[in-house]
């Protein structure tokens, strides 16, 4: 401490900077992760930064070595709800002109808790909530491709603007979204580095779902292999029977029913709920190397030929990214929003000295 203050102010400041930006962000982070943001997005805060990688035996070596992820970021607590994709759809719907976006199809989700909004009168059409589903609004909506989920993140981006370009550009620009003459898809490798919102990396997706920063002790940590801090195997069945809505089916498909955090004591390491059950989730990664296809992980309500397997941290599958099958969808990654009281802080600590 003495050599600290031995230093010239000039030079104390960056070392000032740095451990204000360090106590902040993690005072910053914890509030962040106990409340829905603005958005109405709960988000998860996922820490420990530099974590080692997967290194846990696996049966195809599918992701030994990824997983390490060098800087903070935020996953969604559950997977995208109704309640979002409403919001979204009748920002691109409720509109006289049509809203067009380079090579993607925005269907209406095959599963979900919406309906057409019997009040409205234009222009175009609403969705709601629908009142006679019970916990519609948790819901999670299927049957979105890729390219949807990256048009969502744009639109979370640009502070949900109905503006026609806030939906082609922010998070991915959709104009690279197409297919070259051999079949492989031009669309952007990942998220624009400027982005708030994205569809997660293989990384960040597996070490919220796997890691725990706990498990062999601060600072090392360790890999689960089920997403639910454990390596026990889940085990599959409707609330109050089962841990994850996965592997059995409903009469009326009632599976679709079950609201994402039904299943609160199935959580991994860093609080998230549903990694497995609700649906498949879109990464950004393109597993197969071919530029035909991105990836998806983890089990979806009524898959019934999937799970376990699909639950494993080594288990990838993939599909095209314009791709729609009702067990498709995804969870929003998120930077962390810088807080006010750091602006000023920085500010303060950085402010030009006057010469006397």
């Amino acid at each position: 401490m003495s050599a600290f203050f031995s230093k010239p102010f000039s030079a104390r400041v960056p070392m000032l900077a740095a451990l204000a930006l360090s106590l902040v962000i993690a005072a910053w982070a914890s509030r962040a992760s106990a409340q829905p943001g603005p958005d109405g997005i709960d988000w998860v805060t996922i820490g420990a930064t530099n974590n080692p990688a997967y290194n846990r035996e696996d049966h195809g070596g599918n992701v030994t070595g990824r997983g390490s992820v060098p800087w903070l970021y935020r996953m969604g607590r559950t997977e995208v709800t109704t309640a979002t994709w409403v919001e979204f759809f009748n920002a691109v719907y409720a509109r006289a002109t049509p809203l067009a976006v380079n090579n993607v199809w925005l269907f209406e989700p095959v599963d979900w808790g919406a309906e057409i909004d019997p009040t409205y009168n234009g222009p175009g059409m609403k969705w709601r909530v629908s009142p006679s589903i019970p916990s519609a609004a948790m819901l999670p909506a299927n049957s979105i491709s890729w390219r949807v989920a990256a048009v969502l993140c744009n639109w979370l981006h640009n502070d949900k603007s109905s503006a026609p370009s806030a939906f082609t550009n922010g998070a991915y620009d959709t104009m690279t979204f197409g297919y070259d003459t051999t079949g492989r898809f031009t669309d952007q490798g990942v998220h624009n580095p400027n982005a708030r919102y994205w569809i997660p990396t293989l990384d960040e997706w597996l070490k919220a779902s796997y890691f725990d920063p706990n498990k062999d002790g601060l600072p090392q940590g360790g890999w689960w292999r089920s997403p639910n801090a454990s390596d026990n195997p889940l085990i599959y069945g409707p609330p109050g029977q089962g841990q994850a809505n996965a592997l059995f089916n409903l009469p009326n498909d009632g599976q679709w029913r079950i609201p994402l955090g039904a299943y609160p004591d199935t959580r991994t390491a860093f609080g998230l709920l549903d990694v497995s059950g609700g649906t498949q989730e879109w990464t950004e990664w393109d597993p197969f190397g071919e530029h035909t296809s991105r990836s998806m992980q983890g089990s979806a309500a009524g898959s019934t030929g999937g799970a376990p397997i699909l639950d494993r941290p080594d288990s990838i599958s993939g599909a095209p990214p314009f791709a729609v099958a009702d067990t498709f969808g995804f969870r929003l990654a998120s930077s962390i929003p810088t807080p006010a009281s750091l602006i000023f802080l920085l500010g303060v600590l950085f402010q030009p000295r006057r010469r006397q």
